[in-house]
């Protein structure tokens, strides 16, 4: 009895500290928001070149080395993306119900290094992401997460990108 009580008790302390997120309830997709996706659907001329890399706390730089960076147009539809999934970890996978939104999404993989690039974008502003996880032996949880932001690609120019922080 004694034994099943401290079960119980390990189960109920397990269970408090797991948390759930429930997938992001999206506004609904109007033919303006849509719309909006239009200059992002051609190519253009602009190009990004960066590199996405975390430091931690003691100093070792954990580079994004062959992971998926993504390009969203931050668009309505874009800016609540990113708001309520693009930023938060748990929710990166999560995408609005826009078909425009995964037309308009470009995506790369990092080098060995953590160096991306992407060219023949449309001027705009962009909300660009990757995730860098690392764990330490056999601790758990994953250490690491989202890092990304906002940036602005303009007509004919290069614009370069660290991505070396969470957002905000």
């Amino acid at each position: 009895m004694r034994r099943m009580i401290v079960i119980l008790f390990g189960v109920m302390l397990l269970t408090g500290c797991a948390t759930l997120y429930s997938p992001p309830q999206w506004n609904p997709i109007q033919d303006t928001t849509e719309a909006e996706y239009e200059p992002y659907l051609i190519n253009g001329t602009g190009t990004i070149t960066g590199q996405a890399f975390l430091v931690q706390n003691g100093g070792g730089v954990v580079k994004a080395a062959g992971r998926t960076v993504t390009l969203d147009p931050a668009t309505t539809v874009g800016n609540e993306w990113w708001g309520k999934a693009g930023k938060v970890y748990v929710q990166r996978l999560q995408t609005p119900p826009s078909p425009n939104f995964l037309k308009a999404r470009r995506s790369t993989v990092a080098d060995a290094d953590g160096r991306f690039k992407f060219t023949d974008l449309p001027t705009g502003k962009y909300y660009i992401c990757t995730k860098i996880t690392w764990t330490v032996g056999n601790y758990y949880p994953t250490e690491g997460g989202v890092i990304g932001k906002l940036i602005e690609v303009k007509s004919k120019q290069l614009t370069e990108v660290i991505l070396n922080q969470f957002p905000e």
